[in-house]
């Protein structure tokens, strides 16, 4: 039996037609009934005023889920650590998988370091092309001399593409957990692994998510200090919505795969691979998409009826560098501008090619997928301020000014919630909101572009193009499903010499031996 066999209670429950049926059309007719409900509320209110009518649909849209999010936030609670007889520990049932196309940067040292800290069963490093292959080698062998209880696996791919990467090294896991990490990314507690998987303690838990924090850089100029600001900013807004959702109906609008527990079996499923190397949008016309990964993930778990989680405690949280690149604000724009573009496609495909979330998933329908349709900032709070304006409850209030003035602290409230850690954590950038405000406001200009042009699916952020420039040109055959191998002994795998990976094994503690390289 291979090590990652599971009982038949551990796989995913999909649902039937007839039952995605049923439930999809029960959530729709108890949508439709708060919907009247809040029509006849606000048609009361506004006492056949129209202008008023509209003021306080749209007040309510858009602001009913920032209410019940709140209420979501502080009734979270993460997956406790088994006090006895775990299911799963790190150095038996984890391992992790590292995707890499820059070994020598300043991020990819601490971050395999960070990793081995945690001591799963194995780390497996996935580059692209022979000069990366080699740089990786030397940069991966002072880590594996400094954890010596750890194995190590160095292989490459053709060409650099993170899913054709991922998929690559699905054969050399034999653990029932595999756990993706960005190499820019850096766990903050030598008890991450821990904590990640205490969800899947529960059967059906299919991908657990972590508690995401941008590193807040000292020492910057102002111009970059307001761009890494943006970018811790950015995932302190994340974290509060994705665990508001997934404590209130289990779904998130995505599991980062900055680093992403996956059970094993998942992986390994052809459904899964053909979907993940040749993921096509636009009704099938336009793709396959290299990024948008991590969205494939998550929307493939909803429909084969795999659980959710986030894991948000302190020990699973990991740190990761934005707004820090150079050149840093083209950066930056760059990957907003294909965040946003992923999530365009993403809940585009959720809704109305899926669609499994109209059963499983109806808060997040209104709060995650619908709303992300209607999010522009600046036209909706102009709207809001316009027809207020226009109201009679502007005209008849005693003091206009004032009533105008209290709409206007509610919007900036609003957006201060949730991004309250990071200013309550470092109080000397507070003078700074107010250029966290009007880059906000600047963001619907970025979402209405990348709705314009959805069809980009080019990973801006990273130029894989000048990577890939001169590597062999990918042949396009299909990875095995299977074929894992023990830690230690990869010589029964078919393999051409181009995919061949170098073991890092070492002979001995360090201290008594150096260790050695042996290639396959």
């Amino acid at each position: 039996m291979s090590p990652t066999h599971i009982p038949p209670t551990q796989k995913g429950n999909p649902l039937s037609p007839l039952s995605w049926l049923k439930q999809a059309s029960f959530n729709i007719l108890c949508m439709g009934l708060v919907v009247g409900f809040i029509h006849s509320g606000i048609k009361n209110l506004s006492k056949g005023e129209k202008v008023l009518y509209y003021f306080l649909a749209l007040f309510i849209w858009r602001y009913l889920r920032f209410c019940i999010n709140i209420i979501g936030f502080w009734t979270y609670k993460a997956a406790p650590l088994p006090k006895s007889n775990a299911n799963y520990h790190p150095g038996r049932d984890v391992t992790v998988v590292i995707p890499t196309v820059d070994p020598l940067g300043v991020d990819f040292h601490e971050c395999l370091t960070s990793c081995a800290r945690n001591g799963p069963r194995k780390i497996i490093i996935v580059t692209a092309g022979e000069d990366l292959y080699e740089k990786t080698l030397g940069a991966v062998a002072p880590v594996m001399e400094e954890f010596p209880l750890v194995n190590f696996l160095v292989t490459r791919t053709e060409i650099a593409n993170k899913r054709k990467q991922v998929a690559h090294v699905i054969r050399y896991i034999n653990t029932p957990i595999t756990v993706l990490v960005d190499d820019h990314v850096f766990w903050n507690s030598p008890d991450l692994l821990k904590s990640l998987l205490a969800p899947f303690e529960d059967n059906q838990v299919g991908i657990v998510g972590t508690n995401k924090r941008v590193r807040r850089l000292e020492g910057l100029s102002v111009w970059r200090r307001f761009w890494n600001m943006l970018g811790c900013l950015y995932l302190d807004r994340h974290n509060f919505e994705i665990r508001a959702t997934n404590a209130i109906d289990g779904g998130v609008f995505v599991v980062s795969g900055r680093t992403v527990g996956i059970r094993t079996c998942i992986l390994e499923d052809k459904q899964f691979q053909a979907g993940y190397l040749h993921e096509m949008f636009f009704f099938g016309l336009l793709g396959p998409l290299n990024p948008d990964d991590d969205n494939y993930i998550a929307r493939y778990m909803v429909t084969n009826g795999w659980k959710l989680r986030i894991q948000y405690t302190n020990d699973a949280e990991i740190e990761t560098t934005v707004g820090v690149g150079e050149p840093v604000h083209t950066k930056f724009l760059g990957q907003c501008r294909r965040w946003a573009r992923s999530t365009w496609r993403s809940n585009a495909s959720s809704l109305f090619t899926e669609g499994t979330v109209w059963a499983t998933q109806p808060y997040c329908i209104y709060a995650v997928y619908l709303t992300s349709f209607t999010n522009f900032a600046l036209f909706t709070d102009a709207a809001l301020v316009y027809l207020f304006t226009q109201s009679s409850w502007y005209f008849d209030a005693a003091e206009p000014k004032y009533a105008l003035a209290a709409l206007l602290s509610w919007i900036i409230f609003t957006k201060t919630i949730k991004v309250f850690r990071y200013f309550s954590t470092y109080p000397q950038d507070i003078w700074l909101f107010p250029a966290y405000v009007l880059f906000a406001y600047f963001h619907s200009f970025i979402k209405l572009w990348a709705l314009i042009t959805f069809y980009d699916h080019a990973w801006s952020g990273r130029n894989l193009a000048a990577l890939n420039k001169g590597e062999k040109k990918d042949d396009g055959k299909e990875l095995p499903p299977q074929g894992l191998c023990d830690d230690g002994d990869i010589s029964d795998l078919d393999i051409g010499p181009s995919e061949s990976p170098v073991l890092l094994k070492p002979k001995s503690p360090k201290g008594s031996q150096s260790a050695t390289i042996t290639k396959a």
